[in-house]
């Protein structure tokens, strides 16, 4: 039995994931059989890295964030390795492999369901930020207050939880909502969720495919707040 698995989606990462794995398989306390990085339809060499690197790369043909998590999950179904948490992370280097320890330790001390990594109450790197991506966090954020009573200080990616739990959410959302489909069904199945703060970094190389562009942004944005409202009119049942 795996006690965690990381799911790394990438799309056209070539220039940092090199960079970005060996950086999490020699800080992250994980080893080498615990990563799956998801190929999301990457015009570049990035398959072909991760492969050289000897890490589990599966292929997502589909475009979006959710396709290539639930490409992910479906493996992870089908093989044998039934883990019991099940990590997300990014294949950009933003995520500081130190505060993987932190999230495996903090679930496994606390028997939460989900452990959010919130780069509000950690360290940011100068710039690694963008003000849409401050702004949208917040609005976020601060919705979640309003309809759930629940205060939180970041959507960020990174985030650990239960595999039973997750199995749960009954996740389906193929593209940007995937994280805040994941945080609202989680809080109207009144699971136990947390946050801890977490550093977060310059991406390594490349530009962000959410927060690259402004039109990028807007698209996200409201797709995200989609999301968001439609979950609260067909709530998830357990």
């Amino acid at each position: 039995m795996s006690k965690v698995i990381c799911i790394i989606p990438a799309r056209d990462e070539e220039g940092g994931i090199e960079r970005a794995l060996t950086g999490l398989l020699s800080g992250s306390g994980l080893s080498q059989s615990d990563f799956i990085v998801v190929n999301n339809a990457s015009k570049d060499k990035t398959p072909e890295i991760v492969k050289k690197m000897g890490i589990l790369s599966l292929d997502c043909p589909e475009i979006g964030y959710g396709n290539a998590c639930l490409v992910a999950i479906r493996w992870i179904e089908t093989s044998q390795r039934n883990p019991k948490y099940i990590l997300f992370c990014d294949a950009d280097g933003s995520d500081d492999p130190a505060d993987i320890q932190k999230l495996v330790r903090v679930i496994e001390e606390t028997g939460a369901d989900m452990i959010l990594g919130s780069r509000t109450l950690g360290i940011v790197e100068e710039g690694a930020l963008s003000p849409i991506q401050i702004f949208g966090n917040a609005l976020t954020c601060f919705l979640i207050l309003f309809f759930f009573w629940r205060k939180f200080t970041d959507m960020g990616p990174l985030r650990i939880i239960r595999y039973s739990s997750l199995h749960r959410l009954k996740m389906e959302d193929p593209t940007w909502g995937w994280n805040i489909e994941m945080h609202v069904k989680a809080l109207q199945l009144k699971m136990d969720i947390r946050e801890i703060s977490v550093n977060y970094r310059k991406r390594f190389a490349g530009v962000s495919k959410i927060s690259g562009t402004l039109s990028m942004s807007i698209r996200v944005g409201i797709k995200i707040l989609y999301t968001f409202f439609r979950l609260l009119v067909f709530r998830v049942h357990s």
